[in-house]
């Protein structure tokens, strides 16, 4: 991947195209895995194994700020040079991500991992500091718009899991194996992709900031990819932590239908979200047409997809487990309606942080986090207080954003 190679897809005028494809496969792997490791384990397993996966993607989705700021900060440039600071940049996070994991794990992982806590916490240690230049180098593959580069990170982290994943659960590993076969491929995809595509970014980056300016503004988009995280990968564990004395097979059940429905609106638009940050930063005059051009899309198809929801996701989930995994059928619906509205959080948080509106953005990711997670301890039963929680959070969300966008948009007009 050449620096010649690197720039031919921003002529062509297909980012979009190599994002997305590659997020339909990485997306389709991701599914076939979090699909497959139930019929292969019991219930309880099934809890830790999710909430194992949880953790981590609630750990990958916080250190992704450190994509979303980089992806900000990059320019293609002759000159290049930015490299060594995003390199510190990512080093600092990796120590801090575990640091954070070691010294939290005393706190929640007895009760959920049990006599596997030390191996199961060292893989999530290591998938923090592998995700930490994966992001890294996606972000500055981002700013120079290597979108083969992009792609490639992000097909080569599937990849590599499936791989590994598939072995350790054939061979009946146990949930430690899968553990570390889920956390080991980001460090292996950041090599892969820095042997391909690293003397391009070397060449080629540039920084529009310093090393403390890359640090003081990461805590806006660090602190929202964290919100983001609780939102959306760490349902799983929030949910075995708040409902761990009810139903356990209504636990079981939620835990996989929310996995496997939110997926299809959910994922793609996580994978736009720097794409999304460079194409309103480049268009700053048109962010609010596009806004609402990709906003009303998603929203009709939210509509459609909970519509069949009712009678597909019923039908599917019987087929795949039989009678082990069972919810009423307007819950899909309504599970795929939160996805559609967190999915809409996806678009208005990157037109406010492709504004250099750090705060905005910020704000309205933890607003719905907060009320997400304050909605899983109102006092009515299990079903109701989770569908409540995955509602509300993202419409105050959306508001916060929508609110600070129009705002700008009146004072800059006046």
């Amino acid at each position: 991947m050449s620096e010649d190679s690197a720039a031919a897809p921003e002529r062509s005028g297909g980012g979009l195209a190599y994002i997305l494809g590659a997020t339909a496969v990485a997306g389709a792997i991701g599914y076939v895995i979090q699909a497959a490791v139930p019929a292969f384990v019991d219930q309880a397993q099934y809890v830790v194994f999710s909430v194992f996966w949880s953790i981590v993607y609630l750990v990958v989705s916080g250190l992704s700020g450190i994509q979303q700021e980089a992806t900000r900060a990059s320019r293609s440039s002759a000159q290049g040079g930015g490299w060594r600071v995003l390199a510190r940049f990512a080093v600092v996070y990796a120590a801090i991500a575990a640091v954070i994991v070691a010294a939290t794990a005393v706190l929640w992982a007895p009760g959920v991992f049990g006599a596997d806590t030390v191996p199961l916490v060292a893989a999530l240690a290591v998938a923090a500091v592998g995700y930490a230049f994966v992001a890294a180098i996606s972000g500055a593959l981002y700013g120079v718009k290597d979108w083969r580069g992009v792609a490639g990170m992000t097909v080569a982290d599937a990849g590599v899991r499936l791989l590994t994943v598939g072995a350790a659960v054939l061979l009946g590993a146990g949930l430690v194996a899968i553990g570390w076969a889920v956390a080991v491929p980001f460090t292996l995809a950041a090599l892969i992709i820095w042997l391909i595509a690293g003397r391009g970014i070397r060449s080629r980056l540039a920084l529009d900031a310093d090393l403390p300016t890359l640090l003081r503004h990461s805590l806006h988009t660090v602190g929202a990819a964290i919100a983001t995280g609780v939102m959306i990968s760490g349902l799983p564990f929030l949910l075995g932590v708040t409902s761990a004395r009810d139903d356990a097979a209504l636990l079981a059940s939620l835990i996989l239908v929310i996995t496997l429905t939110r997926a299809p609106l959910v994922i793609p638009l996580l994978a736009l979200q720097s794409y999304l940050v460079v194409t309103f930063r480049d268009a700053a005059e048109h962010v609010r047409r596009r806004v609402l051009v990709w906003g009303t899309g998603l929203l009709g198809a939210t509509v459609v997809l909970s519509a069949l929801a009712v009678v597909v996701g019923p039908w599917v989930v019987s087929l795949l487990y039989g009678d082990r995994y069972e919810l009423p059928a307007p819950a899909y619906a309504a599970i795929v309606a939160s996805a559609g509205l967190t999915g809409l959080l996806c678009i208005t948080g990157p037109a406010a942080l492709a504004g250099g509106r750090h705060r905005l953005y910020l704000a309205g990711w933890i607003a719905a986090s907060a009320v997400t997670v304050a909605s899983l301890f109102l006092p009515v039963p299990e079903l109701p207080r989770v569908l409540t929680a995955l509602l509300a959070g993202p419409v105050v969300g959306v508001a916060v954003h929508a609110t600070g966008l129009l705002q700008r948009r009146a004072s800059v007009s006046a």
